[in-house]
């Protein structure tokens, strides 16, 4: 078993031009029922934009299969969710692959930026981060996993609320993965 020295909500304080406003809990049947072994769920905010992350982090090969997709989650939760499409951008030397939708309740509309991560490769399916994560596990690479999720509200709940939601999340990713990715890199405690 893999344990990082310092927990992901010490390591993901204030970011780059964000500043955090809250670090909301999940309660002990949740982190069970999910099976993390770190998380963080937090809000953000910039000028006026506010934006949530949630990232369910998991320390071996043992949870691939625990993340599940916001196509399960959203709906569960009696939101309407549109077919996802698949993006990717640099930060840094990195490229960030991820999915996008939008999210309705009411007339409240999200849009959901997410991904799904095994050491440093992000992928928008679960199954490809499934076969990166063997990979690593034969290669004796790390065997951490994550998933992340940010969402950010539409308003005003139109095309151009989209284009701005879609440009304050991508401005956050810039500003939040190098401290998540170095987070990920970060030497961990090997537990027989």
């Amino acid at each position: 078993m893999v344990i990082k020295p310092i927990s992901l909500q010490m390591v993901l304080g204030p970011v780059d031009g964000f500043k955090l406003i809250a670090t909301t809990p999940l309660d002990d049947a949740t982190v069970s029922l999910l099976e993390l072994d770190d998380y963080t769920q937090s809000r953000y905010s910039r000028d006026h934009d506010n934006v949530n992350l949630y990232i369910g982090y998991y320390n071996g090969l043992d949870k691939v299969s625990a993340a599940h997709s916001p196509l399960v989650c959203f709906p569960g939760q009696g939101w309407a969710v549109d077919r996802p499409t698949e993006h990717s951008m640099e930060v840094g030397q990195e490229a960030v692959n991820y999915a996008e939708m939008v999210a309705s309740l009411g007339d409240r509309q999200e849009l959901v930026l997410y991904w799904y991560q095994a050491d440093s490769k992000t992928v928008a399916k679960v199954y490809k981060n499934k076969i990166n994560a063997v990979i690593n596990k034969l290669m004796g690479q790390s065997e951490e996993q994550a998933f992340v999720r940010i969402t950010v509200p539409i308003v005003p709940a139109d095309v151009q609320g989209v284009e701005q939601a879609r440009n304050v999340g991508k401005a956050f990713i810039a500003a939040f993965y190098p401290v998540f990715q170095s987070y990920v890199q970060s030497n961990a405690w090997r537990i027989q």
